[in-house]
This record gives structure tokens, sequence and C-alpha cells, in this order.
């Protein structure tokens, strides 16, 4: 069922990177990477000076941020979580050998809310001078990313920060919430923009620095700049297997329905800003420039899910009845966040259709889950198997595809060894071309292995590795397209979609 049509005006900014700026990123990259490979001290001295802070210490951040401190020989100076954590955050320290760090633990009430308090921020406040903090990496969950965004910024503090930007609540319900999102984004937009010239703010969007999707980009943006046909048709895909139990729904704090919203604030951000990102080619044509969309969204709930697969199918399936009571009362979940989302974007100068770009982003599909308990790692560890495609056309001259198919979990990476289907870094590329118009290789495919050279000792996956070129970027403070002002349109497609959700449910 169709939630909405919706009209919004395309006008983010863009930085058109010339080819000299591309290599001279790759360089420093390169550079930095091998240095810190071969251990060289001089290199290790400068980076054991980047004073960070670490806003959040959670599974995306034991995973990520914490691993490439290991890999690098660094240490947050600083970790702000609640005071709830506490035993958990000094066990993990202890055990992963991470000494002389400072834990700022907050009051569990203040978790959500939009300010820090007058006391946090002196606290906080001094443990940066203190510690001459000079970075700040926000990974908390994302109900409290604009109060920490917006406070670093205040004190001319660097920032890292995951996706989504900000996550106001209740944004699947309510139309005030939903366009909050593009409020808040402004918000700190206006204050960082005062203050480019001696900061920089980057989102984690690992897209962005995947070597698959970079390699694709540029091929795009060669034909459609030599051409000046645009990219007429996009579909995009993802499923990422992560099956919540009934009771589960009521209880995530990490990527959580509860508060209004799902899948499009969990991993569904990536594949917004991909979308967004990949539009950028076709600002390379001439007379074909995209000035308006309109939108098209139906959702998939958890109350829907529960129609489908209802206590009966637990009983059959999981052997359990251990959902009845919690399932007794379905209404409950009525305004819970989206489990799937789907969508029709039609990108269009005046009244002339340009792209065509159909998502799909789903979390009720295959999953590799078997049991009702939940594991350690509710991570990683949880059943999630990721199936993710793109498709793009360049009208008749040229079509793009990208297959990535898991079969089997992070930590069941050494049942299949090369990177086949169903192998946990399985990343194909398709490339068709109208050879005797372009030039070209009618059809070619490529691995990702043949994009992107692996590091043995420390690999943990291509998308973390794209994951850590962000890292790195940030670090060296290297201009590139995850500045938070190079989201806008990733996130006035998101407020649409939000907005179209609530305005179904008034």
């Amino acid at each position: 069922m169709l939630e909405g049509i919706f009209f919004f005006s395309i006008n983010s900014v863009y930085i058109i990177y010339k080819i000299f700026i591309f290599a001279f990123i790759q360089y420093c990259q390169y550079n930095a990477t091998i240095k810190f490979r071969k251990g060289e001290d001089d290199c290790m001295n400068e980076f054991n000076d980047y004073n960070i802070i670490l806003i959040g210490l959670g599974p995306h951040a034991k995973r990520i941020y914490m691993n490439l401190f290991k890999k690098y020989r660094m240490s947050p100076k600083v970790i702000v979580d609640l005071k709830s954590k506490r035993k958990e955050i000094e066990n993990y320290l202890e055990e992963n050998d991470f000494r002389s760090v400072d834990l700022y633990l907050l009051d569990d009430y203040k978790r959500d809310n939009l300010e820090l308090t007058n006391e946090d921020k002196k606290e906080i406040q001094e443990l940066i001078l203190q510690k001459k903090i000079k970075y700040a990496i926000i990974s908390t969950e994302p109900k409290s990313h604009f109060a920490y965004a917006k406070f670093f910024l205040e004190n001319d503090i660097n920032i890292l920060m995951d996706k989504p930007i900000t996550a106001p609540v209740n944004v699947n319900c309510d139309t005030k919430q939903a366009l909050k999102i593009k409020e808040e984004y402004n918000t700190l937009c206006q204050i960082y923009k005062k203050k480019k010239d001696k900061i920089s703010f980057k989102i984690q969007c690992q897209r962005r620095f995947h070597e698959g999707y970079l390699y694709v980009k540029r091929l795009l943006e060669q034909v459609v700049r030599e051409y000046n046909i645009p990219i007429t048709y996009i579909d995009i895909y993802h499923n990422d297997g992560m099956w919540n139990m009934p009771s589960e729904f009521l209880e995530r704090e990490n990527h959580p329905y509860k508060y209004g919203y799902g899948k499009l604030f969990h991993s569904g951000y990536h594949f917004i800003d991909l979308v967004a990102w990949l539009m950028e080619v076709n600002r390379e044509t001439k007379g074909k420039q995209i000035n308006n969309a309109e939108m098209f969204v139906s959702t998939y709930n958890p109350i829907d899910f529960f129609n489908t697969f209802n206590n009966y199918d637990y009983k059959r399936i999981l052997k359990t009845n251990r959902f009845e009571k919690c399932m007794e009362n379905k209404e409950k979940f009525i305004d819970f966040g989206e489990i799937d989302f789907h969508s029709i974007i039609n990108f269009k100068e005046e009244d002339k259709l340009i792209t065509n770009c159909s998502i799909n982003l789903m979390q009720s599909g295959f999953s590799r889950r078997a049991w009702c308990e939940l594991p350690k790692d509710t991570y990683k560890g949880n059943g999630r198997v990721r199936h993710e495609r793109l498709n793009i056309q360049v009208g008749p001259l040229m079509n793009i595809q990208i297959h990535s198919y898991q079969a089997y979990e992070i930590k069941d990476r050494d049942q299949i060894l090369n990177n086949g289907v169903g192998s946990v870094e399985h990343f194909d590329i398709y490339v068709f071309r109208n050879s005797q118009l372009i030039g070209g290789k009618t059809f070619e495919t490529l691995d990702i292995a043949t994009l992107s050279e692996k590091d043995k000792k420390y690999f943990n996956g291509y998308n973390e590795k794209a994951r850590e070129n962000c890292f790195i970027n940030f670090l060296l403070n290297i201009d590139d397209s995850s500045d938070l002002l190079e989201h806008r349109t990733s996130i006035e497609i998101t407020e649409k979609a939000y907005e179209a959700m609530s305005r179904k449910k008034v």
C-alpha cells in the first residue's frame, strides 16, 4: 500500500573532485597505512598525539573503532557512556589491554536528552582541556547524536559520527518529529559552516569509501561525462538478516524499533546515502539537470510480521511458546519502527523524468538465526547475513550490476575461503557495454579482490576496510565526500520517507 507521494527539491551542495584530489587522498591513505604496518616510530608517535574522545562503546564501536585503535597502536583518551555500562566497559578495556582510558559515565535517564546538562558539559570540557582532545568519534545510539555533535561543534572539536546523522523519536507516526530530521541537520550545518576552516565533521558511511563502489562511480562518471547521457535507472536491494524475536522489539536499545524508527535509521541510511552519492554523477550532464523528485513509500512493520509469522508458527518452527503472552496484544507494536522499507523515487527536471530509482531495504528476509536466546554478540553473531544488489542503467549505453550475497555469518568466515557466492566477502561487479558505441569490453566481471588489497593480519572485511579509509581520512583531515555538508540530499530523502509514513498514521 502506498503511504504517500511527495515532491521535494534537490539542492544539495556538490563538489566535483578532480583526478588529482582523488589521487592525493589515495596516496595519503596508502602512505599512512604502509607506515603503520612497518611500525615506523615517527608515524606511530604522530598518531599517538591524536587525542580522541569516544562517545559510546557499543557493539559497533568495539568491532570497528577499538580494532582500529589496536591496529594503529592508539587508544581513546576518554570514553563517554552510561553508568549502567560501567562494569561491562571496565571488563572490556582490561581484557583488550587498553590502559589509561578515562571514563565519563552519565546517568541512564539522560541517554535521550537533546542537550547535555550544564554539569555534564562542564565535566567533559574539563576532560577535553586536561587530555588535549581534538577529535571526537560519536558512536552512540543515534537518538543522542544531536546533543553530542552540537556540543563538540561548539567546542571546536573535529567530529567523526556514525550514521544516521540524528534520530528524532516517533518519526514514523508524528509528522512534526519527521520534520526534525532536516531541522536538526540544518542546525548542525549552520554551526559547522562557521567553523569549517578550523575543524572537520565527517559521517561514517562506508560505501562512499568502498573500493568496489568507488570503481563503479568512476566508470559511471566517465561514460556520463563523455556521452552526456545520465543514469536513467537505479535499483537497490538490501536484506541484512536481522530476525528479531517478538520480545526483542520491546527490549532492544541497539538498533531499536520501540522509539518509532527502524530499518531506515539502522543499516538503511547507508543505501539512501548510496543513492544520493551515485546521483551526483548526473551533474556531469549538460542541459539535463535534476531539480525535483517524486517519492512513493511503503513499509512492512512489526505488526505485519506478527501476522505473517504468528505464535503458532513459532511453536511449529522454533518449538517454543515463550512469545505467546508478548503477542497477545499486538496493538502495542502499532507505532514501532519499520522492519522493511520500499520506495520508488522519480528524479525529474521540471516534469520530465530523468532517473527512476527503486529502493527495497529489508530485515524480514533470509536469516541464519535458528534460536530464540540472544547470543553474547548480538551485532554480528545472531544470524545476520547480508544480501546486497545494485543495478544501474545509463540509458542504452551501459549497465552495471553489483551482487553481494552471504550464506555465512562473519564468525564463520573460514567456511568458504574464496570470495565466491555465499562467502562472507562475496562482492562481484558486472559491467555490460554497448561496445560498438562506447568501446571497451562488451561484458566483464570483477571480483572485489582484484580491486582491493587484503591486509591478512588485520583484515576484518571489505566494508570494514572502507570504514578504516574513512577513519584515516578523518585523522589526516582530508577533504572528502563524507563531509556533513555533503549529506543534504540523503537527509531530504530520509525526511520525506518518514514524513510519508507519519501521514499514514494520522
